[in-house]
């Protein structure tokens, strides 16, 4: 079975698509088949793996609206094993257009059923809008990044009472379907860390044990366009991003056998 996850907060700026790029990417590393689709209007995903808005034919608008098959917008990009349903800006009026429609909710649920993949990614957008309730639907985990920093968890009770609201009727143990990524790690701001983990006390069982810390790198590589793993491999960033993949894979294989 496809392990489908959506990486999603509703508030920007908590290393949402750097995750999605290098988690996909060390997936793919690893030799799995990797699908990252970008659900974000401003496609940072997409241009985060080297591709540039308007050099291609077809995005998740298409799909969403029913105009085109996912199979026909989906790219190679320049890792193998990892392939990109592109976004645009279009996706924006998409999500507008789809408010009135019945079952809006199961669109990107029903158009990637029986893709083959061993792992589909999806970028969420920082709301809680059509999009994210459609990766919601689609996905059976759930990655939160959470920014080590004050107001990090500014809405992070409407993030829950969302996932609770869509996923509930599947009767799924929050331990095995959601997981938190504490992301911008810094050691030396003892203070607010230790603020950020006793408002995540009670989610602690949701932790990753792999935490990102803060590294330069990692925003020089979305610059660049490129994941961090080609970008700068020795780095500290690149270290996390591989340890956390490592951690997801086992979890993925504990979570297959309950």
């Amino acid at each position: 079975m496809t392990n489908i996850t959506a990486i999603i907060n509703q508030k920007g700026g908590t290393g949402k698509t750097t995750t999605s790029i290098n988690l996909a990417c060390g997936l793919a590393f690893k030799g799995m088949k990797v699908l990252l689709v970008d659900l974000d209007p401003q496609a940072h995903s997409t241009v985060g793996l080297g591709i540039e808005p308007g050099t291609y034919h077809g995005a998740m608008h298409h799909v969403l609206l029913k105009t085109k098959n996912i199979k026909e917008v989906i790219l190679e990009t320049k890792i193998d094993n990892l392939f990109l349903a592109p976004s645009h800006i279009q996706l924006d009026r998409a999500e507008q257009q789809l408010t009135p429609e019945m079952f809006k909710e199961s669109r990107l649920h029903k158009a990637i059923q029986n893709l083959d993949y061993d792992f589909i990614i999806i970028d969420c957008r920082p709301t809680l809008g059509t999009l994210t309730i459609n990766a919601l639907y689609a996905c059976n985990l759930i990655l939160v990044p959470c920014e080590m920093a004050r107001y990090s968890l500014d809405g992070f009770s409407d993030l829950m009472e969302t996932i609770e609201n869509v996923k509930n009727n599947g009767g799924v143990a929050k331990e095995n379907l959601i997981r938190i990524l504490l992301t911008k790690f810094d050691s030396r701001r003892s203070v607010t860390n230790d603020w950020v983990f006793k408002q995540l006390e009670p989610y602690k069982a949701l932790l990753f044990k792999t935490k990102i810390r803060q590294n330069e790198a990692l925003n020089q590589a979305h610059i660049s366009m490129e994941p961090i793993f080609t970008f700068k491999a020795n780095s500290p960033g690149a270290e996390d991003y591989k340890k956390l993949t490592k951690e997801f894979l086992k979890l993925c294989r504990q979570l297959e056998k309950n």
